[in-house]
């Protein structure tokens, strides 16, 4: 009878950390945001243009405090400035970079950041105005190509 009790018991253990494992992995799920390439329209309210533009992929991965940033974007002028800048922007401080080229007009470009204490953002916060940062100064820079 004992040994029939100790499965049961084993068993249902076993069900126990199962189940957390099951939120456990549900809870990263919720952590990862993967944002393919999107043609936006944004308009700037204090100068009056619109900015009308393929945005990067981004994938944006949240742990703590610890973010990861990856993004496909196209090759153009001041590609790393304009992500450094609104990372900056977001008070993002950024711990490692690597940036790949791939094929003649395609950056890989891989962050590391870490978020500051007052700051406790989402992950789609993040994606969000990364993304509406990135436009705005793509808007910026065309105006000064202008």
């Amino acid at each position: 009878m004992t040994d029939k009790t100790n499965v049961v018991r084993e068993a249902a253990n076993y069900v126990k950390q199962l189940e957390e494992r099951v939120k456990e992995l549900e809870n990263k799920k919720k952590s990862i945001i993967v944002v393919k390439k999107t043609v936006v329209s944004i308009n700037d309210e204090a100068s009056g243009d619109a900015c009308v533009e393929e945005l990067p992929e981004v994938k944006v991965t949240v742990l703590d405090k610890d973010v990861l940033i990856g993004i496909h974007c196209e090759k153009q002028n001041q590609s790393l400035l304009k992500i450094f800048s609104c990372l900056h922007n977001l008070h993002l401080s950024i711990t490692r970079t690597s940036m790949l080229a791939f094929g003649t007009s395609t950056l890989q470009i891989t962050i590391i950041a870490q978020m500051d204490d007052q700051y406790n953002m989402t992950i789609d916060d993040i994606v969000q105005a990364l993304l509406r940062q990135y436009c705005l100064l793509s808007l910026k820079s065309q105006d000064m190509q202008k």
